[in-house]
């Protein structure tokens, strides 16, 4: 991945395209500069670190991932379906996707995981945007087991809360393109504390890998513009409840 290597403009324009893309797909070099406070340059200079000549290619790349996004998320879907029909399509995309996770998922990575939480004080969750919900659903069934558990989702203060962490806990971050910086820095300063550090991630290379100790791919299909696609949160869904039962019979 070239996130490492981007400059804070670079991160700035990629943070706007992955989070608002329809957004970016409408504006011009200049706009969108204005929009992420950085210079015109800066824009068609990031686009040619991605390996466009220019802005105008980018900006037509970016709208056909829109458009396949879209078209993966609603496969085939029409105003003559009956509910039976778009039920029966959703499940069968949500299958797909968990399909998927069972043949990529690191079982050994699972069982690690599983048995840092077991013998954890504390377990604490990291999130932002959709998978916030998915934290909150983990840490309040971990609770319902009987282990001390809890979320935190105000990308403001989650640095502050981690700097709370002992080496005694554990602390997950959910991150679907793994570039949530409030959750990196979370989980980098827990890093520090001692505690153990797991990513729920779809993509590997990315810069949460940097701060984690076990990884979880989730492997939703999809590129970063699916991050709130049902698919992608099946699977989150999915791989937290297989580590919590995994959890209870370590």
């Amino acid at each position: 991945t070239l996130y490492p290597h981007f400059t804070a403009a670079d991160r700035a324009i990629a943070h706007l395209t992955i989070h608002h893309p329809q957004m970016v797909d409408r504006l011009s070099s200049r706009e969108l500069g204005r929009q992420c406070g950085v210079s015109e340059a800066s824009v068609v200079r990031f686009a040619k670190k991605l390996g466009y000549a220019g802005f105008p290619d980018f900006k037509q790349d970016l709208h056909h991932d829109i458009i396949s996004s879209q078209a993966l998320g609603s496969p085939a879907f029409s105003a003559a379906d009956s509910g039976a029909e778009v039920l029966s399509k959703v499940v069968a995309l949500c299958m797909q996707a968990l399909r998927h996770l069972t043949s990529v998922v690191d079982t050994n990575e699972l069982e690690r995981a599983a048995k840092v939480i077991s013998a954890a004080i504390c377990v604490h969750f990291f999130a932002a945007g959709g998978s916030v919900r998915v934290a909150q659903h983990a840490a309040f069934k971990l609770m319902r087991m009987g282990y001390m558990s809890v979320a935190y989702s105000d990308p403001y203060t989650q640095k502050g809360q981690a700097s709370l962490i002992a080496a005694t806990d554990v602390a997950i971050g959910i991150s679907y393109t793994g570039s949530t910086k409030s959750v990196i820095d979370a989980l980098s300063v827990a890093k520090e504390n001692g505690a153990t550090t797991v990513c729920i991630t779809n993509f590997t290379g990315t810069p949460i890998i940097d701060v984690e100790d076990i990884k979880l791919a989730t492997a939703a299909p999809g590129g970063v513009l699916s991050a709130n696609s049902d698919r992608a949160r099946v699977n989150q869904f999915a791989c937290l409840a297989t580590l919590s039962a995994v959890s209870c019979r370590v």
